[in-house]
């Protein structure tokens, strides 16, 4: 396993910020059922990683915000929660958006009042080395720095583009990179300084606009390249790729789940709550959240999430039922 433990113990930000508030509308329906970063992954929910992460960096605190199924998405995070990190919630009555939650939270005085604040988007599979983020945070005049990859898909996602100081010289939409140009890719991790959080608005507003494009315009937006992985977990069929990615050859059953004797799994996650009745047979399947498989149904490649039943002898084939 990656060793992140960062030795500059001065450079590490005292708080982080989890973003876990959103709609979540490219991973409908399953998303009108569970919050986007609780969907179970091996291991855990979705923003298991984001805490993991954020722990295993040696930032000992972390706010994380909630709104669409505020109490499942709380719930969720508290029981992947790293004994090491303390957590508390910041819940908004209508969606801030990022910089918005980020305002509200700090309104709130759960960011502190001192130090830099890394953020972390929670709906994301990433295991990165935040060393280099922290170090050029705290040695430059960056308002905001944002952690790195080199780019996995210029066509599918956003460009930046660095200059040799480290700086942000374009935010570039999806598409062909041009000569010269070292596409890089933001897996949804940064640094930014007490002096930027500050600024924010109390109003619902992203990140690009009440952040990076002021920061830029002062040319205290920088980025550093840092290792790792990371994956999206954008839409349905992106969930299902990276649990199957996750699991391997193996499965993956939570403590609370009843899964009958004679019942057959390959290469499934069995999620809490999930009763698994005799002689079913899951193939790559996802079944979560209180759903029930009757007797012989056969599930193949398919998605099962929530207070529902699948049929005794029913077959299911890349198909969602929520």
């Amino acid at each position: 396993m990656m060793d992140n433990t960062v030795q500059m113990t001065d450079s590490i930000p005292p708080v982080a910020m989890i973003f876990a508030a959103g709609r979540g509308r490219r991973m409908q329906p399953l998303s009108d059922v569970v919050p986007k970063p609780a969907l179970p992954v091996p291991g855990g929910p979705v923003v298991s990683w984001a805490l993991r992460l954020v722990a295993r960096c040696g930032v000992p605190n972390a706010v994380l915000n909630s709104w669409w199924l505020a109490q499942t998405m709380e719930e969720s995070a508290a029981e992947a929660l790293p004994p090491e990190l303390n957590l508390r919630f910041s819940r908004e009555e209508h969606l801030m958006e990022t910089a918005g939650g980020l305002a509200l939270a700090r309104d709130r005085g759960l960011l502190g009042t001192d130090g830099p604040v890394l953020i972390v988007n929670g709906d994301g599979i990433l295991n990165l080395d935040l060393k280099d983020l922290f170090r050029r945070h705290h040695e430059s005049e960056d308002l905001v720095t944002l952690g790195l990859l080199p780019h996995l898909g210029p066509e599918l996602w956003s460009r930046v583009v660095l200059d040799r100081c480290g700086l942000v010289s374009a935010i570039l939409p999806p598409g062909t990179p041009a000569a010269g140009e070292v596409p890089l890719l933001y897996p949804g991790v940064m640094v930014i300084a007490r002096e930027a959080l500050d600024t924010l608005q109390t109003t619902p507003s992203g990140v690009a606009p009440a952040l990076w494009t002021p920061a830029r315009a002062q040319a205290r937006l920088g980025g550093v390249l840092v290792s790792g992985h990371w994956r999206e977990v954008g839409r349905t069929p992106d969930y299902l790729e990276a649990v199957m990615a996750l699991l391997g050859d193996r499965n993956d059953v939570h403590a609370s789940a009843r899964v009958a004797p004679s019942a057959v799994l390959n290469q499934t996650l069995i999620g809490p709550d999930v009763t698994i009745d005799q002689e079913a047979v899951i193939n790559q399947g996802i079944i979560s959240h209180g759903a029930v498989i009757g007797a012989g149904a056969r599930i193949i490649r398919s998605v099962v999430l929530g207070d529902v039943r699948v049929e005794a002898g029913r077959t299911m084939t890349d198909e969602i039922r929520t």
